[in-house]
């Protein structure tokens, strides 16, 4: 998705993050781990030419992280810079659960990754979600899906860069 957005919104940096999501249950790897896959992920990115870093900023704040601070973070770091914030359908969906929702869609553009298809995103814009520009990108991978698999000793490495992979076999992550 990152080098698809990459080549479609003609972006010039892409700033990936390592949240603490409140609206997802624990993971079964740290901050830390998570941080490392990350950096793991900006890496293969950036053999495509370096565009990508890793964030930590969300890790090192106290509490939750919310997607409202980070935007804002990053705008302080970048003023006058263009945001766009990349998130999947199912992200995008629940947006008005997240904390001041109505104010990320000042700080920055969305660009939405849509698993179903843009119909069906597309079908709930300008109701109670902010305006976004929705991609057909029917990728079946998901984050819940590898760590399923993971869990059941299965292979990740059909969903996720080797090198990933290879990471989440080695620190036993996601087992159960």
């Amino acid at each position: 998705m990152c080098l698809f957005a990459r080549e479609l919104l003609r972006l010039d940096r892409l700033i990936i993050s390592v949240s603490k999501n409140p609206f997802k249950a624990p993971a079964d790897a740290s901050g830390d781990d998570r941080a490392a896959m990350t950096d793991l992920l900006v890496d293969e990115i950036n053999a495509a030419g370096s565009f990508a870093e890793l964030s930590v900023w969300e890790l090192q704040q106290p509490g939750p992280s919310y997607t409202i601070d980070l935007l804002r973070h990053v705008a302080a770091l970048h003023p006058g810079d263009e945001l766009v914030l990349l998130v999947g359908e199912d992200s995008y969906r629940q947006m008005p659960q997240w904390r001041e929702s109505r104010e990320i869609a000042k700080l920055c553009d969305i660009a939405v990754f849509g698993r179903s298809g843009g119909e069906l995103a597309a079908a709930s814009c300008g109701e109670t979600l902010p305006p976004a520009t929705l991609f057909d990108f029917d990728m079946p991978v998901s984050a819940t899906e590898v760590r399923r698999l993971a869990a059941a000793g299965q292979p990740v490495s059909h969903l996720v860069p080797p090198t990933i992979a290879a990471y989440i076999a080695s620190h036993g992550l996601y087992r159960a």
